[in-house]
């Protein structure tokens, strides 16, 4: 049985549906998953597409005749996203309440954009788009802004020192809290990166992390062994074609390109990471770590036979990732696991402790670390 349901609903034409397909195929199996397998794939009119789990299902809308409008609609009511995608002239021949969505232009996006939106809609892939800019400020400020400007305008939500850090905030444990929750690294390594204290610290400590690196690489540099595992983006003269220090068009659209595909990878990286510090807990605790559910949530078994729903999260989790958590079909108390090692800012933890005060009949966030102690007395 799918544990994802995907739609490709309306007038898409045989040569869409054929690269949706191959660029479904590709981003799954990034991700460890099987189209036809994991994931069903539909193609056709709304009224078809009928799916049994509808937070594990998502769709795509082409143009579709005001026919057809209800049942799209009778999707959207049961809580199902559903993208509207105009190809060509827009989204003047899509039904009102369609039309109404905030939807894609497939000429615009290309399909990998909008398979990594679907992918996002079905949660394969975290919503937040996260990336951090490693950087140093006397090499590389004027690149590292464009980047952020870009990047920014692709949907990520972009860490950079100088813009993310409110004044009377401890500066460190921000930043490392921000390197903490981000799906990629990119560090710009001009010559001196690596001589940094700071730099080298966030590169180390993503490494640690299992996070990603995409390497922006200025010209003449020589690859430092520490980055061999790194995506290389690589920048000659050419790519500096204007002001000092500024990228041109075409590479900052490289690099960007580039944490686009990363990222996929990171999500499947950073899951494994989080699995295995989580079963070495519990089976220290002689407790059982078993597979996944309709939602990718896993199962402990404890030594006394019992039973608890168990939800992987990554980066740094919030008071929504709680609440999610408790919408399964399972015995309260569940639990959120995570890696708490660099995510110690003080605001932060105290509105976690505060929350976690109040739902702790219904959901726990607990450390990857610290699981099997915490589930040998689960009450």
């Amino acid at each position: 049985m799918a544990f994802y349901e995907l739609a490709i609903l309306g007038k898409a034409t045989p040569e869409i549906v054929a690269e949706l397909r191959q660029q479904l195929v590709d981003k799954l199996a990034e991700l460890n998953f099987k189209l036809d397998d994991d994931v069903s794939l539909f193609v056709g009119d709304p009224d078809g597409f009928t799916p049994s789990g509808e937070r594990c299902s998502a769709a795509l809308c082409f143009a579709v005749d005001a026919e057809h409008e209800e049942s799209v609609k009778r999707l959207m009511g049961r809580g199902i996203p559903v993208i509207p995608v105009a190809v060509g002239k827009g989204f003047e021949g899509f039904p009102a309440s369609i039309a109404a969505l905030n939807g894609m232009f497939w000429d615009k996006a290309g399909v990998r954009t909008v398979v990594m939106a679907l992918l996002e809609c079905v949660t394969l892939l975290p919503r937040q788009r996260r990336v951090f800019i490693s950087y140093r400020r006397d090499e590389s400020t004027e690149a590292a802004l464009q980047l952020y400007a870009e990047l920014s305008a692709r949907q990520f939500d972009v860490f950079l020192d100088t813009h993310d850090i409110q004044p009377g905030k401890h500066f460190q444990d921000m930043l490392w809290q921000r390197l903490c929750d981000c799906d990629v690294l990119l560090f710009l390594d001009t010559q001196k990166y690596f001589d940094s204290r700071w730099t080298d610290a966030e590169f180390g400590r993503a490494t640690w992390r299992g996070i990603p690196l995409v390497r922006a690489a200025w010209p003449s540099v020589q690859l430092n062994p520490r980055a061999q595992l790194a995506t290389s983006v690589q920048l000659d003269a050419p790519d500096f074609p204007a002001q000092p220090g500024q990228l041109s068009g075409l590479a900052i659209k490289r690099i960007c390109d580039s944490v686009e595909d990363v990222r996929t990878q990171s999500v499947t990286t950073r899951f494994q990471l989080l699995i295995s510090t989580l079963k070495a807990s519990v089976e220290r605790g002689q407790g059982k770590l078993e597979g996944l559910s309709l939602r990718r949530s896993l199962t402990v078994t404890t030594p006394t036979g019992k039973r608890i729903a168990v939800y992987p999260s990554l980066g740094v989790p919030t008071s929504y990732t709680l609440f999610d958590a408790t919408r399964g079909d399972h015995a309260p108390p569940s639990a959120v696991v995570y890696d708490d090692t660099g995510v110690e800012e003080q605001e932060w933890k105290d509105h976690m402790d505060w929350i976690s005060s109040h739902v702790k009949g219904a959901v726990r966030l607990i450390s990857s670390y610290k699981a099997g102690w915490h589930f040998s007395d689960w009450n």
